[in-house]
């Protein structure tokens, strides 16, 4: 399920990696990409009216691009309107200080390009895919190798969002000539930094620790670079605490930002009062609660 339009398309669901295409010769995503949340109603229902403050936050917390309708925005639990919808409305509401990198993925292939070519009518900056998790596909290559055939073979693709936690392969990844790659994996940011991989795709809530951590390690600061990966860890270490889901990742933004997305939608459930309280004691006694917090 390969698009021809720029954008996105990942290998496997499992293997956890997105290859990047684009018709442009020069196109380069930037680099910190935001995997946004879906503002929810308590009736489950999409708050629309919410993503102009959530796109003005993102821009002042230094993320050049959002990718939408992706896991952590509960894409799947979305109808093709739905997913549509949203797509227009981020690109509103960014006007043109956000990339917007939309994700078409599903089961159904005539599904995945009635999205593609829809974002590409409104003007997406990209489509991304995740491969079909109900009949999956039944033969999986070598990243590299793949990267390698897709760019003789593929004339938009263009890179890889890499979202395993084995570096080694992160590294080979890396060394495709002409290939950019994107880390996924937040807490292994000072490590993919040292390989030269600058680009990553994060969390609402780390875009400030994200780019500090970038910048300290630009500047030669070594130290300070670690200490800010600490903070990651620690922020990572509550979350997965509580599962590290959606439904976990939007009470953590709402502890740390002060920012409220609204609930999941079934089948994930919101937490309940006493696992948010305790969860917000964690945070708060680590020092960390309102830590995202535009200053």
């Amino acid at each position: 399920m390969i698009p021809t339009y720029r954008g996105y398309c990942m290998i496997t669901q499992l293997s956890r990696r997105l290859v990047i295409m684009s018709k442009l010769a020069n196109f380069h995503v930037k680099e910190q990409i935001c995997a946004p949340f879906t503002p929810m109603k308590d009736d489950g229902e999409i708050n629309h009216s919410f993503v102009k403050t959530y796109a003005d936050y993102l821009v002042q917390t230094h993320f050049t691009g959002v990718f939408i309708n992706g896991s952590m925005a509960e894409g799947s639990s979305l109808t093709l309107d739905e997913r549509k919808r949203m797509a227009e409305t981020w690109i509103e509401s960014s006007d043109g200080r956000l990339e917007v990198i939309v994700h078409v993925g599903t089961n159904c292939i005539k599904d995945s390009q009635e999205l593609a070519k829809h974002a590409e009518k409104i003007g997406a900056t990209a489509i991304a895919a995740f491969s079909p998790s109900y009949y999956k596909p039944e033969n999986e290559v070598n990243t590299r190798k793949f990267c390698e055939l897709a760019m003789k073979k593929i004339p938009s693709f263009r890179g890889l969002k890499h979202s395993k936690r084995e570096m080694p392969s992160l590294h080979d990844c890396s060394m495709v000539e002409n290939l950019q790659v994107l880390v996924g994996t937040d807490f292994q940011y000072l490590s993919s930094l040292v390989l030269g991989v600058k680009g990553i795709v994060t969390a609402s809530y780390l875009g400030n620790i994200t780019y500090d951590m970038r910048t300290a390690f630009e500047a030669g600061d070594i130290e300070k670079t670690r200490d800010i990966q600490k903070i990651s860890h620690r922020i990572n270490n509550i979350r997965f605490k509580y599962g590290g889901s959606a439904r976990t990742c939007k009470a953590m933004f709402n502890i740390l930002s002060g920012m409220d997305v609204g609930p999941v939608r079934l089948p994930l459930r919101k937490l309940t009062t006493e696992e948010f309280e305790n969860m917000k004691k964690d945070f708060t006694d680590a020092g960390l609660a309102g830590i995202a917090k535009l200053k």
